[in-house]
């Protein structure tokens, strides 16, 4: 793979985006995208903190120098989505901030798992930021139209959040999307700070009026096919990472509101072979 990629590299890109647009169009969500912006610095009075999500970063040594690229794609990630006004009844759709995450937009190559095994482009590590917006949106009860979770359960019990509450973009292919249905305008206020405290706030002028909890259930928990039977050249065992199926639900509750589930979503985590440094 190019070192340089100025622009996506996805099969079919054009195909894709049209595919996406049209179903957006069918399902009514096309033309209440939201694309306004909400000034630094002009907040109104009287401001509720709906939720709040913060995910604590670590310096990985594996990756070494990589590290500072995903950050900076971090950083950059949240600054493209912060101050984001999605006024009520409007459909946030991250596809149209990050678009490509190419380098002609500033990102740089970061980590990305591809075919069982970590490569670097242009944007990896960015795909943190839709899963902040995602826990965000979950915890703020939010309609959540299109999520995907990883395809793997890369980093193992080092994972920065818990399974099932994950979210990746891909350009043309996976999206994040989200309803505004809280009845008023939303502000995202995002930032990835020195600590390397990725943070997530959506704000608005009227309070929740629910208690939202959220919950996961590993449901199945998987191995590859031939696993205890594939052995590399020295008769070893090949290592793997588990795959997992899991389920996340949410339930809201309030003083004239009956406990009730408005969220179920199963995903699949495949197992996978460590490939060799």
């Amino acid at each position: 793979m190019s070192e340089n990629r100025a622009k996506p590299l996805i099969k079919y890109l054009g195909a894709r985006l049209l595919l996406d647009d049209a179903r957006s169009v069918m399902r009514g969500w096309y033309f209440r995208f939201s694309k306004l912006r909400k000034a630094e610095g002009q907040t109104a009075r009287n401001e509720c903190l709906l939720s709040e999500i913060n995910i604590q970063m670590k310096w990985r040594d594996d990756l070494k120098e990589i590290n500072h690229s995903r950050f900076h794609n971090m950083g950059l990630g949240c600054d493209l989505v912060n101050q984001v006004t999605v006024r009520s009844g409007e459909v946030f759709s991250l596809r149209r901030y990050f678009m490509g995450t190419t380098e002609e937009q500033g990102f740089r190559r970061g980590p990305m798992f591809v075919r069982g095994r970590i490569e670097y482009v242009a944007g990896g590590g960015a795909c943190l930021i839709s899963t902040l917006l995602f826990n965000a949106a979950l915890q703020a009860n939010l309609a959540i139209l299109e999520k995907h979770n990883h395809s793997t359960d890369l980093w193992g019990e080092e994972r920065f959040i818990g399974l099932g509450l994950d979210a990746t973009y891909a350009y043309g292919r996976k999206d994040l999307k989200f309803k505004n249905t809280h009845g008023a305008d939303i502000r995202i206020e995002t930032e990835f700070r020195e600590d390397l405290m990725l943070s997530c706030r959506l704000i608005s002028t009227k309070p929740l009026t629910c208690t939202v909890s959220i919950a996961t259930e590993v449901v199945r928990e998987l191995h590859p096919e031939d696993a205890g039977s594939d052995r590399d050249s020295d008769g070893n065992r090949r290592p793997y990472r588990k795959g997992w199926i899991v389920r996340t639900e949410r339930k809201v509750s309030g003083e004239k509101l009956a406990d009730r589930q408005n969220y179920v979503k199963k995903e699949m985590y495949k197992p996978f072979y460590i490939a060799n440094p």
